[in-house]
C-alpha cells in the first residue's frame, strides 16, 4: 500500500487546475495593485475619452389623420392618443373615463376598428391610419346633418349623464358600417367593452336598432316625435336666402362650449345670418348682399379664430 501511494505522488502533475486558478488570480490582483487600478479594470475596458453616449429617443414627430384633417405634432413615445388629441391638439371629441381600457368612454375608430384611445400610443398612429371620432361622422350642420347613430341616441334618449355616450356611438359605428341589420346579440357583442354607469342600456340598445333601420332606408318613428318634427322642418328663409360654406379652424377649439360663445359673438356681426359647427369646423350663413367669403374670413380672423384656406 505504501508503494502505491508513492507511485501516485510521483505521477501527480506539477501544476493542477486548482493551483493554476489560484496563481492566475493572485497575479491579476498584483498587477492591479501595482498599476493603481482595481481588479475589475483588468477585465472591463474603459470607454474612450470623448465618446458620446446615445440618448434614448423620447419624442417623435408624427402626422395624425383625424376626421379627415392631417396635423403634424411632436409626441412623447409614451403618450396615449387621447392625451395627444386633448392636450396638444385641443380636441374634446372623446371622453376619458377609467384610463385603463375598461369603460370604453374614450372609444374611437381607427381604420374601421373600434379602439380605446386611452391605451394606444400616438407614436404608432402616424403612419397613414384613418382616425375617426364622433365629430367626424356627421354629414353636415344641424339635426339633419347628424349621423343616424347620433340622431337616434338623441331622439331615443340613449344617454343620461353623457360621459359614455360618445364611446357607445363609436363602438356601434363599425358594426353598422359592416352590417346594417344586426341582431340584438350582435349589437350587445359590439358594445360589450362599454359601460354606462347610469344604467341606460335598454335605451342605448334601442338607439342602435333605430339607427340601423334609418341606415337601411326605413321610416323611423322616434320616441321623441316633437324633436323629429323640429328636424324635418324645411330650410328657413334665412338659410335659403343666404350663402353658407363650411370652414375648418386653423386651431381647433377646446370645447363645444367655446364654439357656442363664438357663435353668439358672430351672430352680432352685420351680415352674419346664422352659425353652426363643431370644435373643428364652422359653417356660417351670410347675406351675399352685405358680405362675401373674404369678408367672412376676415370676421373670423378678427374674432381670434382664423380658418384654413
Amino acid at each position: 500500500m505504501a508503494e502505491d501511494k508513492e507511485k501516485k505522488q510521483e505521477i501527480r502533475p506539477a501544476l493542477t487546475r486548482r493551483d493554476f486558478l489560484i496563481r492566475s488570480n493572485a497575479s491579476a490582483v498584483a498587477i492591479g495593485v501595482i498599476s493603481g487600478t482595481g481588479f475589475a479594470s483588468t477585465l472591463v475596458a474603459e470607454p474612450q475619452a470623448g465618446a458620446a453616449m446615445a440618448a434614448p429617443v423620447k419624442t417623435r414627430r408624427v402626422t395624425l389623420d383625424i376626421d379627415g384633417s392631417k396635423e403634424e405634432v411632436n409626441v412623447d413615445v409614451r403618450e396615449s392618443l387621447w392625451e395627444t388629441m386633448n392636450y396638444q391638439m385641443g380636441l374634446s371629441n372623446c371622453n376619458l373615463g377609467c384610463d385603463r381600457a375598461q369603460c370604453g368612454a374614450c372609444t374611437i375608430v381607427v381604420d374601421g376598428r373600434a379602439v380605446n384611445s386611452c391605451t394606444v400610443l400616438s407614436a404608432r398612429y402616424g403612419r397613414g391610419q384613418k382616425i375617426l371620432t364622433v365629430a367626424g361622422i356627421s354629414n353636415g350642420p344641424g339635426l339633419q346633418g347628424l349621423h343616424p347613430l347620433q340622431r337616434a341616441f338623441w331622439f331615443e334618449g340613449g344617454f343620461q349623464c353623457g360621459i359614455c355616450t360618445r364611446g357607445f356611438i363609436m363602438a356601434a359605428y363599425p358594426l353598422l358600417q359592416a352590417n346594417k341589420n344586426p341582431t340584438t346579440q350582435e349589437i350587445k357583442e359590439a358594445l360589450a367593452g362599454n359601460i354606462c354607469r347610469c344604467g341606460e342600456y335598454a335605451k342605448i340598445l334601442n338607439s342602435v336598432k333605430k339607427a340601423a333601420a334609418d341606415l337601411r332606408g326605413e321610416k323611423v318613428t322616434y320616441t321623441a316625435p316633437w324633436i323629429t318634427d323640429q328636424s324635418n322642418r324645411p330650410a328657413t328663409a334665412v338659410a335659403a336666402n343666404g350663402t353658407s360654406k363650411q370652414f375648418q379652424f386653423v386651431t381647433a377649439l377646446g370645447t363645444i362650449e367655446q364654439f357656442d360663445d363664438l357663435s353668439l359673438e358672430l351672430k352680432q356681426k352685420p351680415g352674419i345670418l346664422d352659425v353652426s359647427g363643431t370644435e373643428r369646423t364652422i359653417t356660417p350663413v351670410w347675406d351675399p348682399a352685405r358680405l362675401d367669403e373674404a369678408g367672412v374670413r376676415r370676421i373670423l380672423a378678427e374674432a381670434g379664430h382664423p380658418v384654413r384656406p
